[in-house]
């Protein structure tokens, strides 16, 4: 979905040219109401060093795909209970960041014919190697350099390893995301700020995606909890009888038990057998 996603920009990016290149000037002025450093400048000096510069070009082409998927490789295979969360924050990151791609094309400062205070120079066009050019098979998107997937996904890869080891060299690790805005500032592919959105997107992901998780460990603690409760017992109430028990009646009180004429009848005449048996 993500590439998809890409290759529709791509295929969108010829016509959105003139719009690309006045949101370029545009991100220019403003980076300087921003007082952030001149991206000429920097390349000036960078320009000193044809081997820097030829080197910073190869750093573009070669570290950005193959590092993150020695990432996932990394977490898939060593540390596979890290994975889902390395996933989705790369996930998250990058479809935000194609969405920007789409809704707003931006030309690279390469681009840019003619700057104050200086002019740009397409590195990779002049010292080589260029990942657009004729080579590359016309996959990239060069009106998408806003946000720079360059530093996004380079500040990821150091994020993933700082907080999956514990050894202390995993913080030299932080020199990656660094190193990878410079070389994308000096080789004229992005601005600064292109720089920092991606960046941004990647706090972003990281901070929504904790958050989420803890919410739902949280509802799932509190549904367990729930299951687990044993209701307290209610009393019974009975309803006071009105009868009184038999045996709390005193038996004097209690009347004789009631006889039959009949059986009066036969206790007199067994008492006269009885009267009779005793004379004779």
């Amino acid at each position: 979905m993500l590439y998809g996603t890409y290759s529709f920009s791509r295929h969108l990016a010829g016509s959105r040219e003139p719009a690309a290149l006045a949101a370029g000037k545009d991100v220019w002025r403003l980076e300087r109401l921003l007082h952030l450093p001149s991206e000429a400048a920097v390349q000036r000096l960078a320009l000193h060093s044809h081997l820097l510069i030829r080197a910073a070009d190869w750093f573009y082409i070669l570290v950005h795909f193959p590092s993150v998927i020695m990432l996932l490789l990394w977490v898939f295979i060593r540390h596979r209970r890290h994975w889902t969360r390395v996933r989705n924050v790369l996930i998250m990151a990058t479809s935000m960041a194609l969405i920007i791609h789409l809704l707003y094309p931006l030309a690279p400062p390469r681009f840019l014919s003619s700057v104050p205070h200086g002019s740009l120079v397409d590195t990779g066009a002049v010292y080589g190697p260029s990942p657009y050019g004729e080579g590359s098979g016309g996959i990239a998107n060069e009106y998408a350099a806003m946000p720079s997937l360059h530093v996004g996904w380079s500040l990821l890869e150091a994020w993933a390893v700082i907080t999956i080891l514990h050894h202390r060299a995993r913080w030299l690790m932080v020199l990656h995301p660094v190193l990878t805005i410079v070389v994308v500032v000096i080789t004229a592919n992005h601005y600064w700020l292109d720089g920092l959105v991606g960046a941004s997107l990647v706090v972003v992901s990281i901070v929504a995606l904790d958050q989420a998780n803890r919410a739902w460990a949280r509802r799932g603690l509190n549904r367990h909890e729930t299951s687990l409760r044993i209701p307290a017992p209610t009393p019974s109430v009975e309803a006071p009888s009105s009868a009184v028990p038999s045996a709390a009646v005193p038996s004097a009180v209690l009347p004789p038990p009631a006889t039959s004429p009949e059986s009066g009848a036969q206790s007199r005449v067994a008492g006269r057998d009885r009267a009779v048996a005793g004379g004779t």
